[in-house]
């Protein structure tokens, strides 16, 4: 797994919970790099998996929540250091639609080795559909980061888990929901 996630995840371990939190998740991970990290490295994804586990018990928070939540921050930090990927979409539904074929194809072209989970859309009457399937259990890290992806481009709808509770594969439903359960979502 790309360096960047691990990186990304210590800043939100410290934006979340301050430094002295991210060390002591870090240090009870007991990592063979004693959390070095480097956005340019690669590193296991088991070792994200268990950071993110350990750190979603010591801060009492459900893992898919806290999972979830990650994924928001995620999203938002790419898309400050990577602001000419998201200029390319209109809207997130054009983004999200093009997360294999455009997004996870450069990286699979500038990182030979990476293997990117696939992403694909489909309309289903009013709502669209995301699908996501990996080999590494991060559908509610996908989750949020299809959440931040439409608060960052104002579209109104939520994703909604379809189809079981799998970390490997799941369907989300991007419906429209009245403005007072949006903003529910968003408190």
């Amino acid at each position: 797994m790309k360096g960047v996630i691990f990186t990304e995840l210590v800043g939100f371990l410290e934006a979340r919970h301050g430094t002295a939190f991210a060390d002591s998740i870090l240090e009870a991970a007991n990592l063979p790099n004693q959390g070095g990290f480097t956005s340019v490295g690669n590193y296991a994804s088991a070792l994200a998996l268990q950071i993110m586990e350990i750190a979603a018990t010591a801060a009492n928070e459900p893992y898919a929540d806290f999972c979830a939540d990650y994924g928001s921050y995620l999203y938002a930090r790419l898309a400050t250091q990577f602001p000419a990927v998201i200029d390319n979409y209109g809207s997130a539904e054009a983004m999200l639609g093009h997360i294999t074929s455009h997004i996870h194809a450069e990286v699979s072209v500038l990182y030979p080795d990476a293997r990117p989970p696939r992403i694909t859309t489909r309309h289903d009457g009013d709502a669209i559909i995301v699908h996501y399937e990996s080999h590494r259990p991060l559908a509610h890290l996908a989750f949020g980061l299809i959440r931040q992806c439409l608060i960052a481009f104002g579209d109104a709808r939520l994703p909604v888990w379809q189809d079981g509770n799998s970390p490997y594969k799941a369907c989300f439903a991007l419906t429209a929901v009245p403005v007072a359960a949006r903003k529910a979502e968003l408190a």
